[in-house]
């Protein structure tokens, strides 16, 4: 149930057009919760929207109100009920937001690697795909960032590394760096076949680069 509450909150979140840290903060904030307190499954979609609103409103310059989250759960709930939601979050993370958001270890990495734009696309991808994945719950946002960009780089084809990100990347304690990325790949294997007809069909003048997969 996890995989099917975030993969709605992920269309609530394009939807929106909120922040990649956005959407971070809140599978973080949703696991913290899902982890200190036992929730219904009729609840469960209460929890997933509260714990947007709360990362939006951390993240975010303008964050949607409440009446807008209401309207993407089909009026499910009211807004009172949202809202005691929220404070009973807060209350059982003792107010702790703090994140290390995988997206500040991607950007770094992206700094290192001379902002190179398909890996940082590609990258990106495979963050959210790692998002979802509860098998990769336990492993550092770090850790999960660096495997993410280096991953990327294989599959566009760079996969000579100058020497920063090699640095950062080999400052883990596995001592074969070519292990790091091996998770989240055989995650990826388990997709369906990137060769067969895509669900939905892009624009022949879209920009590729900027599409969500």
């Amino acid at each position: 149930m996890r995989g099917i509450l975030l993969d709605w909150l992920v269309q609530v979140h394009a939807r929106f057009r909120l922040l990649p840290e956005t959407l971070f903060l809140c599978v973080n904030i949703i696991d913290r919760f899902l982890s200190a307190r036992v929730v219904s499954l009729a609840k469960l979609q209460l929890v997933g929207i509260t714990c947007l609103l709360l990362a939006a409103k951390v993240e975010e310059i303008v964050a949607p109100s409440v009446s807008h989250f209401l309207h993407c759960a089909d009026s499910s709930y009211t807004e009172t009920e949202i809202l005691l939601a929220e404070r009973y979050v807060l209350k059982t993370l003792d107010w702790n937001l703090g994140y290390p958001n995988v997206m500040h270890y991607l950007r770094r990495i992206s700094k290192a690697d001379d902002y190179d734009l398909k890996a940082r696309t590609v990258g990106k991808y495979l963050l959210e795909v790692a998002a979802l994945e509860w098998r990769l719950l336990a492993t550092p946002p770090s850790l999960v960032a660096a495997a993410s960009i280096w991953l990327a780089r294989l599959i566009i084809g760079h996969d000579k590394w100058v020497s920063s990100p090699k640095y950062i990347i080999a400052s883990y304690a596995n001592p074969t760096p070519d292990a790091q990325p091996r998770p989240l790949l055989n995650i990826c294997r388990e997709f369906p076949d990137p060769h067969s007809k895509p669900d939905v069909e892009l624009h022949p003048q879209a920009d590729t680069s900027r599409v969500l997969l």
